[in-house]
């Protein structure tokens, strides 16, 4: 992760897998009402509502059409196969770990520098608290995005609007409209399941479980997830176990610097998920913190793959 071959990718242009799974959630969308007035009225009657079926599922099967051909096509580009890539350089250095005194605070400490040329972007805009100073947590954009809400929100909706559908189907007699009921109903519990998530890292990033940490910042090769190496700020760094902490979305990465002290709210063990304060705003994460056990060599490999070759951010 620490040594990328380049910086993280931003923007449609270099992060092209991204846009098109957005372009396909998209179709999906347009296509869904359309496929569930077709399935309840039928496309060949000559009603408006048959009209508005063939339109909507026409654009959006379109859309995911175009979609899936781009994919596939990405897919057999040789330059385009990051994971496979990954997957080697992981496996390489499973099979040859570095030693633990190779894996020291100052030598990831400059990995972490070659893997953070770019330009830092501006940071978020302070997260909202009530009186309480507890976090708002329907108004911190990126801890919404880091589980996906907004997307998920939308596709309820969608179920939902289809589901009312099936329940009138159901009372009309058909009975054809159990399968979008029931797919509604399901999205509707897997959101709220997230929401009861966020809630609770949201109570976590202001509880009072606070310690003091030094981190470092190292990246996956070829643009890939982002992890913060947390010590313990009493002492030597290299006499306590560090622990790994991966971020949920690698485009949080792109504000921070390359190593510094952060405020960690929750207790550092290997079943809870910390948020860490940096720069008066919390990182995210979706994954609880893993404390590394440097003898062993998975966790030495673990290490050794994030912090990369001397080569790759040159």
């Amino acid at each position: 992760m620490a040594d990328r071959r380049d910086v993280p990718p931003v923007g449609p242009g270099t992060a092209p897998e991204k846009w098109l799974l957005r372009v396909g959630v998209v179709g999906l969308l347009i296509a869904a009402p359309g496929a569930a007035v077709g399935y309840f009225e039928g496309f060949q009657d000559g009603t408006e509502a048959s009209d508005f079926a063939w339109v909507m599922t026409f654009l959006g099967g379109l859309l995911m059409g175009v979609t899936a051909w781009a994919g596939v096509v990405r897919r057999l580009d040789p330059e385009s196969r990051r994971e496979r890539r990954r997957r080697t350089a992981a496996r390489r250095s499973r099979q040859a770990p570095l030693t633990a005194a190779e894996l020291t605070r100052e030598t990831l400490l400059a990995a972490a520098v070659r893997s953070t040329a770019a330009p830092l972007q501006s940071k978020p805009p302070a997260p909202v608290t009530d009186g309480r100073g507890r976090l708002v947590w329907w108004r911190n954009r990126e801890l919404l995005t880091a589980f996906d809400l907004p997307y998920m929100a939308a596709g309820t909706v969608v179920g939902a609007l289809v589901g009312f559908g099936g329940v009138l189907h159901i009372f009309g007699g058909a009975g054809r409209g159990w399968f979008f009921l029931v797919a509604s109903v399901g999205g509707l519990a897997v959101l709220v399941s997230d929401v009861r998530i966020v809630r609770r890292l949201a109570r976590v990033a202001t509880s009072k479980d606070l310690h003091e940490m030094c981190w470092l910042l190292l990246r996956e090769p070829d643009a890939g997830d982002a992890y913060l190496v947390l010590y313990r700020a009493d002492g030597d760094p290299d006499e306590a176990p560090p622990m790994l902490l991966r971020l949920a979305k690698k485009s949080q990465a792109r504000r921070l610097p390359p190593s510094g002290v952060a405020d960690v709210h929750g207790l550092p063990n290997s079943v809870t998920v910390l948020v860490p304060w940096i720069d008066g705003s919390p990182v995210w994460t979706r994954h609880p913190v893993t404390t590394l056990d440097l003898t062993t060599e998975r966790d030495r490999g673990r290490l050794t793959y994030l912090k990369g070759s001397e080569t790759h951010g040159q």
